[in-house]
């Protein structure tokens, strides 16, 4: 009979040790990539010179954005040297002005997240008031920054094709990014609702990119190659990707770092509304399609809007965007069944008193008495019912495995296999926001604060009914749901010219769990009546797991499911620029604290939370004969003889983590030449415990 005992519960308990074993490697890679503090201001600089080329110190230079009308102002130092190192992206008119000269004013100067734009000046002797306009375009060549990028625009990221299998994302425009692979998505749904994209770049690990929304690291800690958090394609102001030579603020980044900000308010009153929809209707057929071929339902709603303005002009700007994204699915004739057939359906055994496997055997074949013959598996005779040989009777059949085969459903294809399916409909919901607060309180700071947050509700029915099984769309057996929140506070101040501070702080909270539908119920105890199944945690509750060769598996087989994560991620850094004659000097800081706490029991391919059963056809086979592992194995199951069993055991509820980070860096930039002399340094700390 079947019995689940505590002994082999225990084989598959080093759940702990496991997790505790992989944060170890997960720290030591982080102290080796990136725990320093980010670029998220832009930079522009210049010369001052007059028509002889000689340097004018003491130019006055003014730099206005064209939508907040946020101004900033420096001098030209006594080589005729400025600079501005905390600019937002956007747009610039920019002002160089000196006494005596004539005042040049360029507009529509592109500022960009994590770049370096230069204005240069030749100021002529004015003999009357008067200004030279002057218009930019894109240098041919970067000269004032050694890395290699690419800089995605708003527009770009809006308009460009960039679908993953929720609709719009910005990851899958790492495509065009030279050096990138292709992007994919990894993990089911329920693990990565957000379905985060990822790609390798220049050859290197998809662990090795780094990405920041606005300063904060957006980590998935337990899957690396993720991000918790996918804005919608609407809030993105641009998006940068370093790929090579990377600048020492940005740590020792192995592949890529992205950085994506949202867009911000300015002194006009600025929105959109956006939908995009497909459906199964809208698709054409392979050409090479049967005549009689349907395209499976699938119905995809995305739509949303956002808008962004002023509260007080030139001082206080807000932005906020919505985004919902709505998907049903069922899958027509794309994932069929092997379910038990002919005289082993359960109907079949009712009316004829037996399990009858005599018109599905191959040519030689037999199904042998576990009860006869010696412990190798010589000797079986075939077994039988009231003298009928291969036949089962009822009576010796499991009553748990009678109670499982009862709600195996009937073959609805032809076939000793993929003989049933039945169209079921899953769902997709989710729903994205952002909003951004900017705020001037002077001409010497800046402070911005921004909250986001997604949540996702997703259903995938069981293949098998009553019975359960795989799921119908191959992702997280029943209900998956999730709550990511992003928060983030940054700011700016100029103590002079020369001196400037940035401050950056952030929580990251992702809430994300699976279980399937019957996971309140203790099935396999109250109904099946198996000792061992289950457990004391409700998420070990719904049905076990049978597995078979061949055969369709019953109850829930997915070893990761259930699972609840609630993980808390905190990052904070400040950076400050010094800026001293020809140098540029730039030192920070950045501390990381991540916290995981988790409910996931596995034990490798085939223990689950629930108990789990696995038939090979070992016992009513023949050593030496041939044998039908499909029909060997379902009569294993049937007189309750399973070849292995398990349950996978998790001793705390939740597994808890932390650990900590920081890091450092200093970078001297000098602007005789375009060369980068740089002091880079990273330190990590493990976690007590560790």
């Amino acid at each position: 009979m079947f019995k689940l005992s505590k002994i082999n519960a225990r084989r598959y308990t080093s759940w702990f040790k496991l997790i505790q074993e992989f944060s170890l490697g997960m720290l030591l890679l982080a102290c080796l990539s990136s725990a320093h503090a980010q670029i998220l201001y832009d930079s522009l600089t210049g010369t001052v010179t007059d028509a002889s080329g000689a340097a004018l110190g003491g130019a006055k230079v003014q730099a206005v954005n064209t939508g907040t009308g946020v101004t900033q102002e420096t001098t030209s130092d006594g080589i005729g040297i400025y600079r501005f190192t905390t600019l937002l992206a956007g747009q610039y008119n920019v002002s160089i002005t000196a006494p005596g000269f004539a005042t040049q004013q360029t507009a529509n100067v592109a500022i960009s997240v994590n770049t370096v734009a230069r204005v240069d000046a030749r100021l002529k002797i004015a003999s009357a008031t008067q200004s030279v306009t002057v218009t930019t375009e894109a240098p041919l060549l970067q000269t004032d920054r050694s890395d290699v990028h690419t800089d995605l625009s708003a527009a770009e990221v809006q308009s460009l094709p960039a679908i993953s299998s929720e609709g719009k994302s910005f990851q899958a425009l790492y495509r065009i990014i030279p050096g990138s692979g292709l992007p994919s998505e990894s993990n089911s749904a329920g693990g990565n609702p957000q379905r985060a994209m990822t790609a390798n770049v220049n050859g290197q690990s998809t662990q090795g990119n780094n990405t920041r929304i606005d300063g904060v690291q957006d980590a998935y800690p337990w899957l690396p190659a993720n991000i918790a958090h996918v804005p919608p394609t609407d809030a993105i102001e641009t998006v940068n990707v370093v790929t090579n030579s990377f600048d020492a603020e940005l740590g020792n980044a192995g592949g890529a770092f992205v950085n994506v900000q949202i867009k911000s308010g300015t002194n006009q009153f600025h929105g959109d509304f956006h939908e995009f929809h497909t459906d199964n209707a809208l698709s054409a057929l392979n050409y090479f399609s049967p005549p009689d071929t349907r395209i499976p339902l699938n119905v995809f709603n995305q739509f949303g809007g956002a808008i962004g303005g002023p509260i007080k002009k030139n001082k206080l700007f807000f932005f906020g965007d919505w985004e919902s994204t709505r998907q049903v699915q069922a899958p027509n004739g794309g994932n069929p069944q092997t379910v038990p057939f002919g005289g082993l359906t359960s109907h079949a055994a009712q009316s004829a008193g037996f399990f009858d496997f005599r018109g599905v055997l191959p040519a030689g074949a037999h199904i042998y008495d576990p009860r006869t013959g010696t412990a190798a598996g010589t000797g079986r005779a075939p077994i039988a019912c009231n003298g009928v040989q291969d036949t089962i009777c009822l009576a010796d059949v499991d009553p748990a495995a009678l109670a499982m085969a009862q709600l195996i459903p009937a073959p609805n294809l032809p076939g000793s296999s993929l003989n049933y399916f039945v169209s079921q409909t899953g769902f997709f919901h989710r729903d994205d926001f952002d909003i951004k607060v900017n705020y001037v309180p002077n001409d010497r700071s800046t402070v911005f604060g921004r909250y986001s947050m997604s949540r996702s509700f997703i259903f995938d029915p069981p293949a098998l009914g009553d019975a359960e099984g795989n799921a119908t769309l191959g992702g997280q057996l029943g209900n998956a749901s999730s709550r990511i929140q992003v928060a983030g506070v940054g700011g700016t101040y100029a103590f002079s010219p020369s001196l400037m501070l940035d401050l950056n702080a952030g929580f990251t909270r992702q809430r994300i769990n699976a279980t399937a539908e019957d996971i309140s119920s203790n099935f396999g105890l109250d109904t099946l009546h198996i000792p061992g199944t289950n457990g004391p945690d409700p998420l070990q509750g719904g049905v076990p797991a049978f597995q078979f060769n061949t055969f369709s598996n019953l109850g829930n087989p997915n070893t990761g499911n259930p699972f609840v994560f609630r993980d808390n991620q905190y990052v904070s850094n400040a950076n400050m620029a010094w800026l001293r004659g020809r140098h540029q000097v730039r030192f920070g800081i950045e501390y990381n604290h991540t916290q995981l706490n988790h409910f996931q029991p596995q034990g490798g391919n085939f223990q689950t939370a629930r108990g789990s059963f696995k038939f090979t056809g070992a016992a009513t086979e023949l050593t030496g004969q041939p044998s039908a592992a499909q029909f060997n194995s379902f009569a294993d199951f049937l007189l309750g003889l399973p070849d292995e069993v398990g349950k996978a055991t998790q001793n705390l509820d939740p597994n808890a983590l932390r650990w900590s980070q920081w890091g450092w860096y200093v970078r001297d930039q000098s602007s005789v030449t375009t060369a980068h002399r740089e002091l880079r340094c990273a330190l990590g700390v493990l976690p007590d415990g560790i």
